[in-house]
């Protein structure tokens, strides 16, 4: 069969998609990945055959100059953009679906253009959850930004998936994500070189420190005290430290202690595989990567999904929730102290990464997508009056 795959051009969007890309090509069958036309290098070098659909938009852009809230209180101005970036792109997604014709369209939640052609064409589509939140402001605000687009094409409203993979493990997840087909997370870092002193045993408890891609751009160079202050008290306790964040942010630290190693960009699944500790904003990769390595995290949201996958970790025992703006470096080491100190939020978090062992692997998963393809569904979803063409 023929998968096309859309997503926002953002790493870690596109990055959960790979590994399922890479078994459904296993398998023997065609994947396109469609996006912004600044984003086809980043898919490309994952191995991939990429289209452009049009324009992209800034990451910054995330950060309306007239929204009266800020950024992490914000998610319905979040799915705007979103929105706009589907409006721009969906006509070059359309002309994709057109000529390409897939079997079925596999987009991750945020990404809008890729299930609003695939319903115009009668293809199915797939959706790939991220977060555990529900975020219903997204979706509202893609009703609004698209109803234009939706009405030209003959669709009353946007559509909903034919199935949502889900890779969050099931005990984690909210109400609205428990009929969700579990997806195994296999970490996909880019390029992930190792450094070979990541392979030798610490002599001291790990802790691994990163802040994702997203929130340093957002906050504009506003990280820069936050990490000097936690770097400073996390160098106090008796651990390495290991600080995952990228060379511009780390620019405006001061000369690091000697129990604290910068590394850059590394591979995170890696890195976390040595960690006792993991220190994060709460983004689905770095999350995700810790509860699957079984190590327990200290997470510090800011905003959409984050602040209920902060909610949810907490919940479920195998780490601890500081809010990024009212955290202080003391109290997050603090923290590191405690979640080190006791040992169960290390037996939650093995109980957890055994859970997410458990769930359906990329290449089962193309199996449930073969079957959904080939076969018909007892009941065909018909939404905005247009009626999904099961194709055998």
């Amino acid at each position: 069969m023929r998968v096309l795959i859309t997503s926002a051009p953002m790493h870690g969007h596109l990055f959960p998609l790979v590994p399922l890309a890479w078994a459904l090509r296993a398998a023997g069958h065609e994947v396109l990945v469609a996006c912004t036309e600044h984003f086809v290098p980043t898919v490309t070098q994952a191995g991939l055959p990429a289209v452009s659909s049009g324009p992209g938009m800034d990451v910054r852009d995330l950060m309306r100059p007239d929204s009266p809230h800020g950024i992490e209180d914000d998610p319905y101005g979040h799915g705007e953009v979103f929105a706009t970036m589907a409006s721009r792109n969906l006509a070059g997604t359309l002309a994709t679906v057109r000529s390409w014709r897939p079997d079925l369209v596999l987009a991750e939640r945020s990404e809008y253009a890729g299930p609003v052609a695939a319903r115009a064409e009668g293809v199915p589509y797939v959706e790939l959850h991220w977060g555990v939140a529900e975020l219903v402001e997204y979706r509202a605000a893609a009703e609004t930004v698209l109803r234009g687009d939706l009405h030209r094409l003959g669709l009353t409203r946007l559509p909903r998936a034919d199935l949502v993979l889900d890779p969050w493990p099931p005990s984690l997840r909210l109400p609205h994500a428990r009929a969700h087909l579990g997806l195994r997370p296999v970490p996909y870092n880019g390029a992930a070189r190792v450094p070979t002193w990541l392979l030798d045993p610490s002599s001291r408890p790990r802790i691994g420190l990163t802040m994702g891609t997203v929130l340093p751009q957002l906050t504009g160079g506003g990280m820069g005290g936050l990490l000097t202050g936690l770097v400073e008290e996390l160098a106090t306790l008796d651990a390495e430290l290991v600080l995952a964040i990228d060379d511009e942010a780390a620019r405006e630290l001061p000369p690091l202690p000697a129990a604290v190693r910068h590394a850059g960009r590394i591979p995170l699944s890696e890195l976390v595989a040595t960690c006792r500790l993991l220190i994060h904003h709460g983004g689905q990769g770095s999350a995700l990567t810790a509860l699957a390595a079984g190590c327990p995290q200290i997470v510090l949201p800011k905003f959409d999904d984050a602040l209920e996958n902060a909610e949810a970790i907490a919940a479920a025992g195998v780490g601890v929730a500081v809010r990024l703006d009212v955290a202080t470096p003391r109290a997050v080491a603090d923290a590191a102290d405690l979640v080190l100190g006791q040992a169960r939020f290390a037996a939650a978090a093995a109980a957890v990464a055994r859970e997410v062992a458990a769930q359906p692997s990329p290449a089962e998963t193309v199996e449930a997508l073969e079957r959904l393809v080939g076969g018909t569904p007892p009941t065909p979803a018909a939404v905005g009056g247009s009626s999904v063409r099961w194709r055998p």
